[in-house]
């Protein structure tokens, strides 16, 4: 969004992509955090009117919004702010899919990836997310939303590709916050019943969200830490999406080990994950970034996979790529 020169020669310089992009991303995490792109939600509003329904400063508040205006995200006329093409498309309540919540998670992460510089000197952060959540819960809520916005992308293709057993009738999902994927899962198979695992905070809202589709006689939710608490036996699919690579190899090895252990003979463990590949991708690498200012961790490749596979007794039957930065990788208990 900065422009400091017409030579051809100069631009994007370093001042151009990362002053503006910052500038830009600072706005968007505050307007949300604010609450300002809320109060435009249908309406249109003079940046007095706004700053006195946020409790704002006037002039911070027309400095903001001005540049929402300028990215398209905001429009303004005759003085008045009001959703622009961008807001009206992914942040207004008439959004098919509102992503609000990657703003707010943009915000937490906005605030992680400051301490980068410490973290790679350290060679891990100062504390992990969980560590950082354990007073702020609605921290964590805001990741487990994001986490259910983001699983809407992808929810359809993963279940339509899925190889679950036909005679599959319990699964676990370690891990699934939102319960999407279980309630997908359960809507596609009839004869499934479905466990959720994971943290207090993360289950805030999945119990409501469950109820809401008429499926509580069929998905369960139970609270706690699948790396030091028993997670169940006698499982057909086991569910571990988007998990690995927030912990170390180690630990992960562990969990294959234990989820073996749980499931019932000829059943499934799904890995839902970023996969690391030899060739230097985009998109991998700078979410191996974040994961590594998040918690100390990163993505992991096929190989390593399977090594975890290898050791728990599980069989790879197959690599499933799907239209999205994420694979599902299947391991089979004999």
């Amino acid at each position: 969004m900065f422009h400091t020169t017409d030579d051809s020669a100069l631009v994007g310089n370093p001042i151009d992509d990362v002053i503006g992009s910052t500038i830009k991303y600072s706005a968007l995490v505050s307007a949300a955090k604010l609450g300002l792109i809320k109060a435009l939600d249908g309406r249109a509003l003079t940046a007095a009117e706004l700053a006195k329904e946020l409790g704002a400063s006037v002039q911070g508040v027309e400095a903001l919004a001005d540049v929402l205006v300028a990215v398209n995200y905001f429009s303004k006329e005759n003085g008045r702010y009001r959703h622009g093409p961008i807001a009206e498309q992914w942040l207004s309540s008439k959004a098919p899919q509102n992503f609000m919540p990657a703003l707010m998670w943009g915000y937490e992460l906005w605030n992680v990836m400051w301490e980068l510089p410490q973290a790679i000197k350290d060679g891990k952060p100062a504390q992990s997310l969980w560590e950082r959540w354990a007073d702020r819960p609605e921290a964590g809520k805001d990741f487990s939303d994001y986490m259910k916005v983001k699983s809407t992308l992808t929810v359809s293709s993963i279940v339509e590709a899925a190889p679950v057993p036909e005679k599959a009738r319990r699964l676990l999902d370690l891990g699934g916050s939102h319960g999407l994927h279980s309630m997908a899962f359960c809507k596609k198979h009839p004869q499934l019943t479905a466990t959720v695992m994971d943290l207090p905070e993360a289950l805030a809202n999945t119990g409501h969200a469950i109820a809401k589709e008429g499926l509580s006689q069929r998905v369960e939710l139970r609270r706690g830490n699948f790396l030091k608490e028993q997670i169940g036996e006698g499982y057909d699919v086991v569910l571990l999406f988007e998990i690995v690579h927030n912990h170390t190899f180690e630990e992960n090895q562990e969990l294959l080990k234990k989820i073996s252990r749980a499931l019932n003979p000829g059943g499934i463990v799904i890995v839902l994950e970023d996969v690391k590949t030899e060739k230097i991708d985009a998109h991998n690498t700078a979410f191996s970034l974040a994961m590594f200012a998040c918690s100390g961790d990163r993505t992991y490749s096929l190989q390593e996979i399977n090594t975890w596979f290898d050791a728990a007794g599980l069989k790879q039957s197959n690599v499933i790529r799907l239209p999205s930065s994420v694979s599902l990788v299947v391991g089979k208990k004999p």
